[in-house]
C-alpha cells in the first residue's frame, strides 16, 4: 500500500532540523562550559551547584534527544517510497491520456 504522504518531504525537513541543530550546537556547548565554569567558583554552595549540575546534563541530554529522534524518523522513512518519490519528482510526473 503506497503512503499517502511525501517521504521527500519529510526527509528534507528532518534535513533542516539537523542542520539547525548543528548550528545551535557550539552555543550549547558553551553554555555547558560556562555552567562547569560557574561550578568552579570557590565555595560555591549545593544549592547553586547541584542545578548547575542538572543544566550540564541537560545540555547533554538535549543532544542526544535530538540526535536520537532525528535518527528515528528516518529509519521510520520507506526506503523504497523515498527512492521511487525522488525519482518521480526528478523526471517530472507525465499525465496519462487515458
Amino acid at each position: 500500500m503506497p503512503i499517502k504522504w511525501s517521504a521527500v518531504k519529510v526527509s528534507e525537513t528532518v534535513d533542516e532540523i539537523e542542520e539547525l541543530m548543528n548550528s545551535i550546537r557550539p552555543t550549547l556547548w558553551r553554555m555547558r562550559e560556562k555552567a562547569e565554569e560557574l561550578r568552579g567558583i570557590p565555595n560555591l554552595p549545593g544549592y547553586i551547584d547541584q542545578p548547575t549540575v542538572t543544566m550540564t546534563s541537560k545540555v547533554d541530554n538535549f543532544n542526544g534527544y535530538i540526535k536520537g529522534y532525528i535518527e528515528r524518523i528516518r529509519d521510520h522513512i520507506p526506503k523504497d517510497a523515498l527512492e521511487e518519490e525522488r525519482k518521480a519528482l526528478e523526471y517530472g510526473r507525465q499525465q496519462s491520456l487515458i
